[in-house]
């Protein structure tokens, strides 16, 4: 949904271009409907700037991913002391629970990777006296329990974001469905007369190439910042 509105702005610029030749075909196509089209455009990107819960839900995906993978270092050092404390364990080192932690926060799956820290946890602090004498330091058993809490809470925090962002997305459906309702004619007629006839104009009009020219360029725009922090840098 949120290609939408780039697409319409491709499209607004190809009907524009091919004004006369679609309008020959049909007089619905003139001045009036590109206007339309740029007119709903403009106000779904509105819409899409204005979501403040969109933008606070990537700033709090973006932290607990952070959060979760600077986990590592700490597991890293946690599994030398399991290991060196194994014949004192009560369970296995395999079954400590670090081997399916880190998979989890490989695959980003937060539930996974709380019910993890809790796995684990469990395990420290029942074999805390073994571990200690091998070195382990309160202060990594300290570590992943505050893991555990801003986790735990970032993503409470995520799933509420996500549900408002899911309700919002829902009352925008009605301006989305117009601005697509204004675009199809467009895109169906454009195949239509330049099927056969101009192959570069018909990518113009098929959704699945406009869809892959949107995601060209936002990796083209990626590119360019990421440029431009390293020269500023």
């Amino acid at each position: 949904m949120e290609e939408l509105p780039v697409i319409a702005g491709f499209v607004a610029d190809s009907l524009t271009a091919d004004l006369t030749t679609f309008g020959d075909f049909s007089p619905m196509f003139d001045e009036a409907y590109v206007t339309s089209i740029r007119s709903k455009r403009a106000y779904c990107l509105d819409l899409e700037r204005s979501d403040v819960t969109t933008q606070r839900l990537k700033n709090v995906t973006a932290q607990l991913a952070e959060r979760e993978s600077g986990l590592r270092p700490v597991l890293n050092k946690v599994e030398a002391y399991v290991k060196l404390a194994k014949s004192s364990l009560d369970v296995a080192t395999e079954s400590f629970g670090l081997k399916a932690l880190r998979k989890n926060i490989s695959h980003g799956n937060d539930e996974g990777i709380i019910a993890g820290l809790q796995t684990l946890l469990k395990n420290i602090n029942r074999n805390l006296e073994a571990l200690q004498a091998k070195g382990l330091k309160q202060e990594m058993v300290d570590e992943l329990s505050a893991a555990l809490t801003d986790i735990d809470t970032m993503n409470n925090e995520q799933n509420t974001l996500t549900n408002e962002r899911n309700q919002t997305t829902a009352s925008n459906m009605k301006d989305y469905n117009e601005l697509w309702d204004l675009l199809s004619p467009v895109l169906e007629t454009g195949r239509s007369l330049f099927r056969g006839t101009d192959d570069v104009k018909l990518k113009e009009y098929t959704m699945s190439a406009l869809v892959k020219r949107v995601h060209a360029s936002g990796s083209k725009a990626e590119e360019e910042e990421e440029t431009t922090a390293e020269q500023q840098s």
